[in-house]
């Protein structure tokens, strides 16, 4: 366990960065509160790929370079390209609540985190399938906050971190999409884990909240620490030109106290700045997807 230091901002000005995605040599990612998701270079430049009239959360592409956006508090998924927007699924059919980050595996499907309102760490939760077509089921329940999740390179497993119990929890993808063979793959009571990715060595990075980042491997053991003092660390990303810059999207602490003041009121959000940022460091093992 090295414990590494040498983060640094490469980004800043961001109302609340999650979702991070690396693909065709840059960072994607949804700015929450500023309903919009954005577009990182490696050397730092930001833009604005779109705005939504919604949260924006997880992200995910299509073979066809097509961009699907987790919209939360409206519960579907919407669809981005060539400077069209449209629905590609809607999905408040199966939650109560509002969705959250997801996955899109190589055929299209996406797994959706989906929250309907229960009690701080209650099993009420679950994991929508939207298919290429948009039509969708529940594929995994009694789930407690699904947030980050992700594919392995095979196709064969998708691992979904449980947010606020700390535990990731991994299932084999059946050949319809469908989730069964459910397991614990690793578990740290009292931590959270929110966003995730995986590296080339099977092991998962993971958003820590206010402990920073931290690597888990597939058998569970903690294999590394990336403390980020005095910041949130909501979601990683591995990418940049050798796979091996970790993308970290964070915010000040402030964030709490945001969210519980705007609530699922929209129309407050641009009264909220949680002093997001994207800060990186350089890791051993590349990511999964090539740079």
């Amino acid at each position: 366990m090295t414990g590494k230091t040498g983060l640094r901002t490469l980004a800043d000005g961001i109302s609340f960065p999650e979702g991070p995605r690396w693909r065709h040599g840059a960072l994607w990612f949804s700015d929450i509160h500023g309903h919009a998701v954005m577009h990182l270079t490696a050397d730092g430049k930001l833009s604005k790929v779109v705005g939504i009239d919604d949260r924006p959360s997880g992200l995910g592409f299509l073979a066809d370079g097509t961009l699907l956006i987790s919209a939360m508090l409206d519960r579907k998924l919407l669809a981005f390209k060539d400077g069209k927007l449209w629905t590609h699924a809607d999905l408040s059919p199966h939650c109560a609540s509002f969705i959250n980050d997801m996955v899109v595996d190589k055929e299209g499907r996406a797994y959706v985190g989906g929250r309907n309102g229960g009690a701080t760490g209650s099993a009420t939760d679950n994991v929508i399938l939207a298919m290429p077509d948009g039509t969708c089921r529940v594929v995994a329940e009694d789930m407690v906050a699904p947030n980050g999740s992700a594919v392995t390179p095979d196709g064969e497993h998708l691992i979904v971190a449980e947010a606020r119990i700390g535990r990731l929890t991994r299932f084999r993808i059946k050949s319809d999409g469908s989730l069964t063979n459910r397991e614990t793959m690793a578990e740290r009571p009292g931590f959270v884990i929110d966003g995730i990715c995986l590296d080339a060595e099977g092991a998962v990075w993971c958003g820590g909240g206010n402990v920073g980042a931290y690597r888990l491997g597939a058998d569970g053991r903690l294999l590394d620490e990336i403390p980020n003092p005095g910041r949130d660390t909501l979601a990683p990303a591995l990418g940049g030109p050798n796979g091996t810059t970790l993308y970290l999207a964070t915010t000040g602490f402030e964030l709490i106290d945001n969210l519980r003041y705007i609530g699922s009121d929209r129309r407050k959000d641009a009264e909220v700045n949680s002093s997001g940022q994207i800060d990186i460091v350089e890791v051993s093992v590349p990511g999964v997807e090539a740079p």
